[in-house]
């Protein structure tokens, strides 16, 4: 690992932290002393990401099942939504608004409801479906690469990546692509588990959202701004919130779980990074 520079702000301060095992596979997990981010180095190939989604049946959930999971949380996906995109009604130059990873669509169909015109972009086929039943509309089944960008350039005032771009390996490939599509001021919304929230200080290496190879990436807002600013981005805004599920959590009841939580988010130190970033 010596030799490795950060994926996200580039400094080569990266430092070889702990191997997590992962059924048969280990992965050596590292951390950047200078932005203060954590990732899978070295990454896994696209064998090993395509051997791990076959084998635990990411294409199988229903749409049944996916609102059920989503309103065992509090706040739901539709409560995320609603203050995203009223968010991007104040940043966006325009109505132009593409959902990259759109699942089974909640975020679409609020955008749709507050008049963007959604381009949504989903490859997994149960999730298609999924969206389609749930927002009336079909999404493109690909990924964000090749001709669909070609065919998208600068033509978008907002892209919404929501808990994607903490899946992704190649980073510069994803923010390549996002840019690309963007036009000149669009707005980049961005949500990622955060690295550096309370809980993820307090569970240390054993941080829920360390979850190789599904997640590769963990990142500080110092990391996500350094990413985004080498491609041409500057940050307009951000919050951090806090989702926790609908259960007592060993002998203490959720609401009270989440009232704790709630207030590091007062501090900048929530769960989730919600950051909002314009093309320059």
């Amino acid at each position: 690992m010596q030799g490795d520079s950060c994926p996200f702000c580039r400094a080569a301060h990266v430092r070889f932290w702990f191997t997590m095992a992962v059924e048969e596979q280990s992965f050596k997990i590292a951390r950047c002393m200078a932005c203060g981010s954590a990732m899978v180095l070295p990454r896994p190939s696209q064998q090993e990401m395509d051997h791990y989604y076959q084998a635990h049946s990411y294409g199988d959930p229903t749409l049944e099942l996916s609102l059920a999971l989503d309103k065992s949380h509090f706040p739901d996906s539709s409560v995320d939504a609603k203050r995203i995109i009223q968010r991007l009604k104040a940043l966006a130059p325009g109505k132009r608004f593409m959902d990259i990873g759109a699942g089974v669509g909640f975020f679409s169909r609020e955008a749709n409801s507050q008049g963007f015109e959604v381009t949504a972009v989903e490859p997994n086929p149960n999730s298609a479906a999924g969206f389609a039943a749930l927002v009336g509309d079909s999404p493109l089944q690909m990924l964000l690469s090749g001709d669909i960008v070609d065919q998208y350039v600068q033509s978008q005032d907002v892209v919404l990546l929501s808990q994607v771009l903490e899946h992704i390996c190649d980073v510069d490939g994803m923010l390549g692509a996002l840019s690309s599509v963007l036009a000149t001021g669009g707005i980049a919304a961005i949500a990622v588990p955060h690295f550096g929230s309370f809980l993820s200080r307090l569970q240390g290496k054993k941080d829920m959202y360390i979850s190789p190879p599904e997640h590769v990436n963990y990142f500080s807002l110092a990391g996500l701004d350094a990413l985004f600013d080498r491609h041409g981005f500057e940050r307009v805004g951000f919050t951090t919130v806090t989702k926790v599920p609908r259960r007592s959590i060993g002998l203490v009841p959720w609401p009270l779980v989440y009232g704790i939580l709630k207030l590091s988010e007062y501090f900048g130190k929530g769960m989730i990074i919600n950051a909002y970033y314009r093309k320059r």
